[in-house]
């Protein structure tokens, strides 16, 4: 088994993946182009991308981070962190399958300055029936987890674990 990371972010409930190796925590989050990797948090465009089918958006970002360091500390807006753990298979074939389409759309990539993260466009359109959390509950149940609960909003990614603290620290 091995550790994953799922981050709660205050904006719009949104949720992203992460990644520890060597020192390295690497996060992995979907939304749409506009709202997330040009970062346009208007209410025009966020109905708008919610209502039809938009340009979505893969981002990426790592970190250099020690044992003991805090995770929400260094992910602006970030206001949990759970810890949960999965086969180790899986996990490198989703990391494996994420870089892989990062890679592939590497000629799009953009840098938001305001949150920090690497952004490219992803094949999979973006809209309200196809958000940030309906994409996290693909890559979730890929890794084994039971996911229930409003995935529009507000969903229950991992059955019976609500991320409760502030910041969890990172396994020795």
């Amino acid at each position: 088994m091995e550790a994953v990371y799922l981050l709660k972010y205050s904006t719009w409930g949104h949720h992203s993946l992460a990644f520890y190796h060597n020192q390295m925590l690497t996060e992995y989050t979907y939304g749409d182009w506009e709202l997330f990797a040009l970062n346009r948090r208007d209410a025009w465009t966020a109905w708008k991308n919610m209502t039809f089918l938009t340009q979505g958006a893969l981002g990426r970002k790592s970190i250099f981070l020690k044992s003991g360091d805090s995770i929400c500390e260094r992910f602006i807006g970030c206001e949990s962190v759970a810890q949960f753990l999965a086969p180790a298979e899986k996990v490198r074939l989703l990391e494996q399958k994420l870089q892989k389409d990062y890679l592939l759309n590497i000629e799009t990539e953009v840098f938001n300055s305001k949150e920090g993260v690497f952004f490219v466009k992803h094949e999979v359109p973006y809209w309200g029936f196809h958000n940030c959390n309906h994409q996290l509950v693909e890559w979730l149940e890929f890794l084994g987890a039971k996911v229930s609960g409003r995935v529009l909003y507000d969903p229950r990614l991992i059955e019976g674990m609500v991320p409760k603290q502030k910041s969890i620290t990172v396994l020795p």
